[in-house]
């Protein structure tokens, strides 16, 4: 038998839905209520879809009472698509709410206390451009065989399917142009082979990546031929194109081997730090933030406070899960000279110790896992004219390692995948304890759970948010962290 709740939503999830908390219906008196389909502000009629101990999920039968909060979709893909869950919300309750998303687990997970006195306001987009759109420099499109026919597009909401977006305002509106052409190139093709296509779009320039299964030996010909028809159609509106494989099933759009490069497939990008312009070379599989515009924000952020850190001269500074050394390399000129000056009006009202450790020459090391990653890493440091950092391929969980090989450092920065920083790299952190700690994040559950580990030797001193991710719940936070003096 169903049962129905009429709820008032005050709030949004970091996962989208709108949550609310029963009020008087027994028995369910007290609990929160998870809800689908909905927005903060919002009185629903709602189905319940599962109960759990502490929490109910639910979804919107009907919408009582309008919220106040309420924006009109800019998508017409809004209501089967699975991308951009906030575009109903306003732009300014995003804002609040994201917000609230750091505080609230920052204070539950974390237990940090009176963290609300060194939390800054989100940095937005409207320092940078004029709207909240097109701001995806990469999105990935999965291609699916249904009904003998292969459909290009994005996930519809928890599902498999397919939605064959024609208007999607993520990305740079040409993106359309180059799906609309090779749902053309492909329309006759009815086999299980290709599995995503990867658009990126850097500096004026686009590649497309068709990540694939290995050929098959049954119909090998036809899809080598399909892909070089794909590239054919393509050519003219795109740099390059890289035909990878990958035989996991794992659903993730990540090529394991390239089997042939078309054109340029190559792309560069900058940033424009305070003092200087970073520049990076990227491959097909390298993680870059996926808006530049607001990367650049976030790198600021970062400068700022390592800035405020660091000595004048010669610092020593450790990027761990440092991709192809974006923040490593944006750092940089810190580590030779350090005139701290800033670009956030906040930073002289921080009060930090004087660094430790001083040293004689500049070193800047980074840390990361991906192999592909470092070679790039250390392409870009030439790039970049930076002869003393050093890039190694390893796991954040051996961190340890670099503690006997190397100085301790003045500054670690920690920009780990959502699942946050291993336990072992944390346990070493606490073991050497050098001074000062960065932690960058794109989920505030993990950072404060990290944050939560880190809090027997470490003090928080300033935390701020940036939005990356317009109309979606997803959030950068950065978060300053001082060695505790006993």
């Amino acid at each position: 038998m169903k049962e129905y709740l009429t709820l008032c939503l005050t709030s949004m999830s970091q996962d989208g839905r709108a949550v609310g908390r029963i009020e008087r219906q027994q028995p369910y008196q007290g609990m929160a209520v998870f809800v689908e389909n909905a927005l903060a502000g919002q009185t629903v009629k709602a189905e319940i879809l599962s109960k759990k101990k502490n929490f109910i999920v639910a979804r919107t039968v009907e919408v009582l009472e309008q919220s106040p909060f309420a924006a009109k979709g800019i998508c017409m893909h809004r209501q089967e698509c699975g991308g951009c869950s906030w575009q109903n919300l306003k732009y300014e309750r995003q804002v609040f709410e994201k917000e609230n998303l750091i505080k609230n687990v920052l204070r539950r997970v974390g237990k940090i206390e009176n963290f609300e006195t060194c939390f800054h306001p989100l940095i937005t987009p409207s320092a940078v451009q004029e709207d909240t759109l097109f701001y995806r420099n990469k999105m990935e499109f999965a291609f699916s065989l249904q009904n003998k026919r292969l459909k290009l597009g994005l996930r519809k909401k928890n599902s498999h399917d397919i939605v064959e977006v024609t208007d999607c305002r993520l990305q740079n509106p040409h993106a359309m142009k180059i799906l609309a052409l090779l749902r053309t190139v492909l329309k006759s093709f009815q086999h299980e082979f290709y599995r995503y296509a990867v658009l990126r779009y850097f500096q004026d320039k686009w590649t497309v990546e068709l990540i694939t299964y290995p050929f098959s030996k049954s119909n090998g010909h036809n899809e080598k031929q399909s892909v070089l028809a794909c590239y054919e159609v393509l050519k003219h509106t795109v740099s390059g194109m890289v035909h990878s494989v990958r035989t996991s099933k794992t659903d993730v759009a990540y090529g394991e081997n390239i089997v042939c490069e078309y054109g340029e497939p190559l792309l560069f990008e900058k940033l424009a730090m305070p003092k200087h312009t970073a520049n990076f070379k990227l491959g097909n599989s390298a993680f870059f933030q996926v808006n530049t515009a607001m990367a650049e924000q976030l790198y600021r952020v970062i400068y700022n406070f390592a800035a405020l850190v660091l000595p004048k001269n010669s610092a020593h500074i450790w990027d761990c899960y440092c991709g192809v050394g974006a923040i490593a390399l944006s750092l940089a000129p810190l580590a030779v000279e350090n005139k701290k000056e800033f670009t956030l009006d906040y930073m002289n009202g921080i009060s930090v110790a004087s660094p430790e450790k001083s040293y004689k020459k500049p070193f800047v090391l980074g840390v990361e896992a991906v192999q592909k990653a470092i070679l790039l890493a250390k392409e870009n440091a030439l790039l970049n004219q930076c002869a003393f950092a050093k890039f190694e391929c390893s796991a954040g969980k051996e961190l340890h390692k670099f503690f006997t090989r190397f100085s301790l450092p003045n500054l670690i920065i920690l920009d780990p995948p959502r699942a946050g920083v291993e336990d072992e790299a944390l346990n070493a952190i606490l073991e050497y304890c050098p001074q000062f700690l960065i932690l960058v994040s794109c989920n505030p559950a993990t950072l404060a759970r990290d944050l939560a580990k880190l809090a027997e030797k470490y003090s928080v001193k300033a935390i701020q948010g940036v939005d990356l991710f317009p109309h979606t719940p997803h959030v950068e936070t950065v978060v300053l962290l001082e060695k505790i003096y006993k």
